[in-house]
């Protein structure tokens, strides 16, 4: 398993980290993703970088869907905890999706293939740290989606 060894301080940090996480699923420009190994319908996120706050980022659009209603918060995988600082956030993890929609909510920008998945039988995004929120709004209105790999 790929780890930044520069993480840990200490031998409990060490194993700790191998006791929670299990494999890596992906790595971004400023997050790695790994299987949480006490549950495994979940992941977790860690900021691999100064400045991002992806983390804080989708703790908050997560909360914020969940007032406007299942119109916005099922577009969403559920984020479920997240540590005192953000370094570290516990998701809901997607298997992959093998159909896209042809429209997404307006807000939703980074449209990348690999930032969406499947929650049972619905489509939602797990990676939506990247966004438009603040010029469009958590709008209810649907838009073309532009998909890439």
């Amino acid at each position: 398993m790929a780890v930044h060894d520069e993480w840990f301080k200490s031998t409990i940090e060490h194993d700790f980290f191998y006791f929670m996480c299990a494999e890596l699923l992906g790595s971004g420009a400023y997050r790695d993703v790994y299987v949480f190994e006490p549950d495994p319908r979940y992941v977790l996120k860690f900021e691999t970088g100064s400045q991002s706050f992806s983390n804080i980022r989708e703790w908050d659009i997560w909360n914020d869907a969940l007032h406007m209603g299942k119109d916005v918060s099922d577009w969403l995988a559920p984020c479920v905890a997240i540590s005192p600082c953000g370094t570290v956030l516990r998701q809901r993890r997607t298997r992959p999706a093998k159909t896209y929609p042809d429209k997404l909510p307006a807000w939703m920008t980074d449209t990348k293939r690999a930032n969406f998945g499947m929650i049972g039988k619905r489509f939602v995004a797990h990676d939506y740290g990247n966004h438009l929120i603040c010029n469009k709004g958590m709008t209810k209105r649907l838009v073309k989606a532009d998909w890439w790999d």
